[in-house]
């Protein structure tokens, strides 16, 4: 039986190659907030040269609420996987798995207030109480579930009046702080903002929980090659549905329509997110590259924040709502260009990333060997 203490052996490297790829994906669409450009939703695809325009709205149709859907997923895929694994040696999973997601939410509190309040681990800490509560439920209940939160979701954000009651974002308010040269100003400031999460991907968030813990628990991503023929026909459904909903998200910004909005982040948003699973777990030989950055999700997820905050804001180098949609894409290929490489070199010496390492061993209460070689 796999020892859960030593994730190296055994690991399912299509799951690490779905998260490399989402990783890439939250970047491109986190650059928009740590750039400033998301500061201006309604313009996206309007503004700037043709290239910039052409940059932005490829960003919202192939990747705006996608690659958070995807993450989400793979989280539920993941709690699965692991309740397996550790039940399987004997452990007991729940108190484990509380200090897990214990050990999160503070990581995630302190990423939202001492580097970026963009952060979602603080939510994937708290709807991971409800996988914990329904790890035994039957499928047909998870997938009902799963059904029930996406309508209520859908109705009861298409019925807000405008796009300002459906999700809860950066204001004009706090472009002061964000320019300005003093951090401990930006702390004070997100400490003073700090609220209950409101948005319009929570519901989807839960729901994509869901259907990666049914997915987890039935082992379909450990057999990918026993599914290719419905990986294929998934794929030539999901992708048109996608793409009309990303369709959609644009013109319900553009005319500041609740109903469109929410019905491309319902419908559009999960359709395209899991085309882009089919098309992944087709192609996952060719794209195992992406496999070191997966491994290290979470740390290389914080230094992106680090990384990009220190470029955009004020008491770093002072480049936030200054650099043109194009040349934030470019730095977002070459930032995830660096990480696919230091990955690389990191994990062939490492058993973890840093934070998953610090996660971990926060988790078993045991400091956790990092070598490879230990």
């Amino acid at each position: 039986m796999a020892d859960p203490n030593r994730p190296t052996q055994n690991r399912i490297i299509v799951l690490d190659v779905l998260r490399g790829f989402a990783l890439f994906g939250v970047l491109l669409v986190n650059m928009l907030d740590f750039s400033g450009s998301g500061l201006r939703a309604g313009t996206l695809g309007t503004r700037g040269s043709p290239v910039d325009q052409v940059v932005d709205l490829g960003i919202v149709v192939l990747a705006m609420t996608k690659f958070y859907l995807l993450f989400s997923f793979l989280f539920g895929v993941g709690f699965a996987v692991q309740m397996r694994r550790v039940e399987g040696s004997g452990r007991h999973f729940v108190g484990l798995y509380l200090r897990r997601l214990v050990v999160l939410l503070v990581i995630g509190m302190a990423h939202a207030i001492l580097v970026w309040d963009g952060d979602i681990l603080r939510l994937y800490a708290i709807a991971g109480l409800m996988l914990l509560l329904l790890r035994r439920a039957p499928t047909r209940l998870l997938l009902g579930l799963a059904l029930a939160i996406g309508m209520v979701g859908l109705v009861g954000f298409g019925a807000a009046s405008n796009l300002q009651q459906i999700s809860v974002g950066m204001t004009t308010a706090g472009l002061p702080y964000y320019t300005g040269d003093s951090y401990v100003a930006l702390v004070q400031y997100r400490v003073a903002q700090q609220k209950p999460m409101v948005d319009i991907q929570i519901p989807m968030v839960l729901v994509m929980f869901l259907l990666g813990l049914v997915v987890g628990r039935e082992g379909l991503l450990e057999q990918p090659d026993r599914y290719r023929p419905f990986l294929r026909r998934w794929w030539k459904v999901a992708l048109p549905v996608g793409l009309v909903g990303s369709a959609l998200l644009v013109a319900g910004y553009a005319v500041n329509s609740a109903w469109l909005v929410s019905i491309a982040v319902h419908i559009g948003a999960p359709a395209l997110s899991f085309a882009y699973v089919a098309a992944v777990l087709l192609n996952a030989e060719r794209l195992r590259w992406l496999a070191p950055v997966g491994q290290m999700a979470l740390s290389n997820y914080l230094t992106q924040s680090l990384v990009c905050t220190t470029l955009f804001y004020g008491y770093g180098f002072g480049l936030y709502d200054r650099v043109s949609p194009a040349l934030t894409l470019t730095l977002v290929l070459l930032l995830f260009g660096a990480q696919m490489l230091v990955s690389a070199w990191w994990m062939r010496r490492f058993r973890f990333g840093l934070m998953e390492w610090l996660w971990r061993s926060l988790t078993y209460w045991r400091i956790q060997p990092l070598l490879r070689t230990a």
